[in-house]
């Protein structure tokens, strides 16, 4: 793919300070920028995952003995039956 940019001052000196800095070429510069931002917005997305879930109370723990599957309709059978009727 091709890509023209247009560029201010600012921007341009930036990219061939880093082009001189890292010797790289304006579209290794360029990889490595989409990178970063595509991997910071990944994990942006996954702590709003995380404290949407947090919020709403879908995130906690329990104690109790090791076997709360097998034992689970005996523990909670009766709330289950109660909160969906």
């Amino acid at each position: 793919m091709q890509i023209i940019a247009n560029l201010d001052a600012q921007h341009y000196d930036k990219l061939t300070t880093l082009q001189a800095q890292l010797n790289k070429d304006a579209t290794a510069l360029l990889q490595l920028a989409i990178d970063s931002l595509y991997e910071h917005y990944q994990l942006n997305e996954g702590q709003k995952a995380l404290a949407i879930l947090q919020k709403n109370g879908f995130i906690g723990c329990l104690q109790g003995d090791g076997d709360l599957l097998s034992r689970s309709q005996t523990l909670f059978g009766n709330a289950c039956k109660s909160s969906s009727a």
